[in-house]
């Protein structure tokens, strides 16, 4: 992002530190992950590996069966069937493939338009509104990114699905109160629409729930998890659905009708079951809950002062800053790369900070204080620019 500061080539990461060929040290508040190098999960990871990696997904593992029997014991309700495959973008293809057989006939998926769904094509039609293969099995009703609330009118028999996160960069988990959630449910439940909670980049831990679901007081149909039950590590993802959506397309039928070539290896496997078990023992949503509170602490540093921040905002560790426009975004996002915190591009005036679940609090306290100082010297340079 910034033409003065070279683009990091890594060789090395422990949580939230990065080292880079050169030396240098970085802080990743862009990855989303679950941090690397987790001494129990790195275990666990590495154990697997010495005996068996991958396997045929015609062969049983004890580590699939104790994967699958994790997530049922993690998710809430009635969640208790679970697809693995490699990746969360996978995965919600997996929950759509459900509902064109729960409802064949129905043309339409509804989402909130501008969020991300990921980088396959029904993820790529949901974000931008409009369809990328004009013949898709289902075509995307999007509502604007800023009015989430009219998506319940949108719900009806024409909707095979519904995809919705909890919260996303640019819309705090708050924004829809459980009144709101309830009525989605509710009126899924009259349309038969699958209601599918999108919590590849919430979950686990990352909203300081172990899920976002439980903050919502509603059960989905479907639950999409993504790459951080691999721990950094390996490609992973989940789809973990009712028996009940299930059984109406898959019941009694050949599996194979939906399978993955290496999803749910003996290896992925593993540290979905390891990742679960650290997410508990080490009480990562709580870790999550303290990052948001010492957000709030901070966030008085800027009263009076100059910003480019007109938003600041975090649900747990999932930190987002809508700046005055595409150009703040962009200056903010390169001070932040002069004092080596590693970020995505923004998008627009929208930028999205990320630490690893398992980053440590000294390394979260730098990257927040990296952060403020980096909005402060923008503002300064604004002020100083319009006095001129």
């Amino acid at each position: 992002m910034s033409q003065d500061v070279p683009a990091p080539v890594i060789e090395r990461q422990i949580g939230a530190q990065l080292t880079a060929r050169d030396g240098s040290l970085w802080l990743d508040a862009s990855s989303g992950g679950f941090g690397s190098a987790h001494p129990a999960v790195t275990s666990a990871i590495a154990d697997q590996a010495l005996r068996t990696a991958l396997s045929s997904r015609i062969l049983i593992s004890r580590p699939l069966a104790g994967a699958v029997a994790a997530l049922a014991e993690f998710c809430p309700g009635p969640l208790s069937v679970s697809y693995l495959c490699n990746s969360g973008n996978e995965a919600l293809d997996s929950s759509l493939k459900l509902a064109k057989g729960t409802h064949p006939g129905r043309p339409h998926v509804l989402g909130i338009r501008g969020e991300s769904y990921g980088t396959l094509s029904h993820g790529q039609s949901l974000r931008q509104g409009r369809s990328v293969f004009p013949r898709a099995p289902l075509r995307p009703l999007g509502v604007p990114a800023d009015e989430p609330e009219a998506l319940l009118d949108g719900v009806d028999t024409s909707v095979a699905a519904v995809v919705i996160a909890p919260a996303a960069p640019g819309r705090p988990l708050g924004r829809l109160p459980r009144a709101w959630w309830v009525e989605l449910r509710e009126r899924c439940n009259r349309t038969g629409s699958l209601l599918v909670l999108d919590e590849r980049q919430t979950g686990p831990a990352r909203l300081g729930h172990d899920l976002g679901t439980g903050a919502l007081g509603i059960f989905p149909d479907v639950l999409l998890l993504g790459e951080t039950l691999g721990a950094d590590a390996v490609p992973v993802g989940a789809a973990v659905m009712t028996a009940t959506a299930y059984q109406r397309v898959y019941g009694r039928r050949n599996p194979s009708l939906h399978g993955s070539t290496f999803g749910a290896n003996p290896l992925s496997a593993t540290a979905v079951s390891a990742v679960l078990n650290a997410v508990v023992t080490d009480q990562l949503a709580a870790r999550q809950r303290d990052f948001a509170a010492a957000v709030a602490r901070r966030r008085e540093e800027l009263s009076g002062l100059p910003a480019p921040a007109c938003t600041l905002h975090a649900d747990g560790s999932l930190l987002w800053i809508r700046t005055r426009d595409q150009a703040a975004a962009r200056e903010l996002a390169c001070e932040l790369a002069r004092r080596k915190v590693l970020i995505r591009p923004p998008e627009g005036d929208l930028l999205t900070l990320a630490p690893p679940l398992t980053a440590e609090r000294a390394d979260t306290d730098q990257i927040l204080q990296r952060l403020f100082d980096g909005l402060k010297a923008v503002g300064a340079a604004e002020t100083q620019e319009n006095t001129r």
